[in-house]
């Protein structure tokens, strides 16, 4: 059996390459072609390249459960057309067996998805960022971003981020009881001293007394309850370049600093469940590429209702998370909901299936 595990192994394996590379070409020429528009002095045709290449896999994650299911339906499908299951059939191996042969590499794939979102897209993906940020000049934010947090009454707002870390337009406003401004502080430039605590060079204080307007300028201010390095690092980084830990951390961080942490935990579940998702499309494929007796036209149809049934996953799938963004649905929920449709479908598939 270990023998026959590693043949159909192998045909799956070769199934997700070939597919997963059509995929990659035909996402980094659209890739390319999106960013060649913004070549600057700067921003050179090499970095372009070197950026799209570095991020391509982490949109290739996202696209893993159509992956899966296309280079296995692919496999499947070949191997019935060359009478290779009817072998497999009549040396006695029935459907359950097949499916305990499947488990072992499905749950392979599971452990090297997790981990290669937890410790190669994400990084990747950053890196290719990171390019692309210093291209662009002394400001990692994009044009007309902000930073903003909030921790009691007190708001906070960073308008510059150096590319060595250092923070800039910074704008600080105390709230009273009331919902009153007390006091509004604002620096175009800081230092961060240690933890938290910040110092802001040449700062001005606009404070509210009794209905009058104080404003004084302040050499050096410091202030305790800003960003850490590490909590910046973390700011910096978009959803595709955060690892599944620094999603679960910055979301936590969200919700301890009294902030909607919602869209990171939903980025967090849809990415922990893609390997269940592509579990799930395996046996699906399973179901529509095993036919007994199908004949060589047939496989372009079974192709061509791989592709659908793929389609159709990955558009609902980016729906629901629309949906469940706008209307704060369940984040657990909302990524879960996709799996189970699939092994529903690929349970009936299967037990329809004829051996």
């Amino acid at each position: 059996m270990r023998t026959l595990r590693r043949y159909l192994t192998g045909h799956m394996v070769a199934g997700w390459a070939l597919f997963a590379t059509v995929m990659g070409v035909l996402l980094l020429l659209v890739r390319l072609i999106e960013e060649l528009e913004r070549v600057t002095d700067r921003y050179t045709t090499g970095k372009v390249v070197l950026h799209v290449l570095l991020t391509l896999p982490q949109q290739l994650l996202t696209l893993t459960p159509v992956i899966v299911l296309v280079g296995t339906l692919t496999a499947f499908a070949r191997l019935e057309q060359l009478n290779e299951m009817t072998v497999l059939r009549s040396a006695g191996v029935n459907k359950a067996r097949l499916l305990r042969l499947l488990l072992m590499p499905l749950f392979v794939l599971c452990l090297l998805l997790w981990g290669a979102m937890e410790w190669v897209t994400a990084p990747l993906h950053q890196w290719g960022e990171e390019i692309r940020s210093e291209a662009r000049g002394n400001n990692t934010l994009e044009p007309g971003q902000s930073l903003w947090s909030r921790s009691g009454l007190t708001y906070y707002r960073l308008g510059r981020l150096g590319l060595n870390r250092s923070p800039g337009d910074i704008d600080i406003f105390e709230f009273g009881p009331d919902h009153r401004l007390l006091r509004a502080i604002h620096a175009e430039r800081a230092e961060v001293i240690e933890g938290r605590r910040w110092r802001l060079e040449d700062a001005q204080v606009r404070s509210w007394d009794s209905g009058t307007l104080q404003v004084q300028r302040v050499p050096e201010l410091s202030h305790d309850q800003l960003w850490s390095r590490d909590e910046l690092q973390r700011l910096l980084l978009g959803m595709d370049s955060m690892p599944p830990s620094v999603l679960y951390a910055y979301q936590d961080y969200l919700q301890r600093s009294g902030q909607s942490g919602h869209a990171h935990a939903l980025a967090l579940w849809n990415r922990l469940m893609l390997p269940p998702a592509a579990v799930g499309m395996a046996l699906l494929a399973l179901g529509l590429g095993v036919k007994p007796g199908s004949q060589r036209g047939g496989m372009g149809r079974q192709l061509a209702a791989g592709v659908l049934v793929g389609v159709l996953f990955y558009l609902g799938s980016q729906i629901l998370i629309a949906l469940g963004q706008i209307y704060h649905l369940s984040p657990l929920a909302t990524a879960v909901f996709p799996v189970i449709c699939i092994f529903l479908a690929a349970s009936v598939l299967l037990l329809r299936l004829r051996w």
